[in-house]
């Protein structure tokens, strides 16, 4: 498998998704209307995530990174924003390769691909999680850590994920309570391969407002108590506190 991409397009852009109907790794021009000091009550997540892609770019010790936890608290967009941010505040280079989570079995030819460029890349997997018997489960944790294509150098993988095992359950598929404890290890495997973990949590009532009240100004939108609630209602509506029901809020005053 070649992956159909010029140089002169990899030289060109910093950010692509990989198309496998047409083997193409395709740039994408991103529009970055949320820059990473816009991601408000994630300073710490922030931080580790910007140390690590700063070792990578520099060529010290870096890790895979998985970021898991709440929904809807910026783990995709710390991702995509922490690669604007380190190319324009470093003047680096760094590329982001996004593969889609059903498009895993393709990684093999991707991976070997990309080790042929002189860029780093990082393969981002958004939204990821493994059924027990999903056929890409071991596929995935031996490109991890256990295949030659584990030590490329210009890659490292940083996948988002609601579960902080990347993995559903298992059934109990035996009545041998041995066989069952080794089958949830298996899938527990997988996420002990990230050398780097990230966890994200629900934000209670007075970070949502401080959040809001960010957006609000930032769209020159005078907070009151008359939105105060309504952005509370609305957060009863969507039934959580997060980043995105607040981002959500502010875009639905401005229509």
């Amino acid at each position: 498998m070649t992956l159909i991409t010029s140089v002169e397009q990899i030289n060109k852009n910093n950010f692509f998704i990989f198309i496998p109907s047409s083997n193409k790794l395709e740039a994408i021009k991103i529009n970055f209307n949320v820059k990473l000091d816009d991601l408000l009550e994630i300073n710490h997540q922030k931080d580790i995530v910007l140390k690590n892609t700063r070792n990578f770019l520099e060529d010290k010790f870096s890790n895979n990174i998985l970021l898991w936890g709440a929904k809807g608290m910026g783990k995709s967009s710390l991702v995509k924003c922490m690669v604007d941010y380190c190319n324009k505040e470093f003047n680096k280079d760094l590329k982001l390769l996004e593969v889609l989570n059903n498009n895993i079995e393709n990684l093999i030819d991707i991976v070997h691909q990309l080790s042929k460029y002189r860029h780093k890349f990082i393969i981002f997997i958004d939204d990821i999680s493994f059924k027990y018997n999903d056929n890409n489960f071991s596929l995935f944790k031996t490109l991890l850590e256990g295949s030659l294509l584990s030590h490329v150098k210009n890659v490292r993988y940083y996948i988002t994920s609601n579960l902080r095992h990347l993995s559903h359950n298992s059934i109990n598929t035996s009545n041998n309570d041995i066989e069952n404890k080794e089958a949830n290890q298996n899938l527990i495997s997988l996420s002990d391969r990230f050398g780097c973990w990230v966890g994200f949590y629900d934000s209670n009532q007075e970070q949502y407002i401080n959040i809001v009240k960010y957006y609000l100004k930032k769209n020159s939108i005078k907070f009151s108590e008359n939105l105060k609630r309504k952005a509370l209602n609305w957060s009863i509506e969507k039934g959580n506190f997060s980043a995105r029901t607040a981002e959500q809020f502010v875009k639905n005053m401005k229509c």
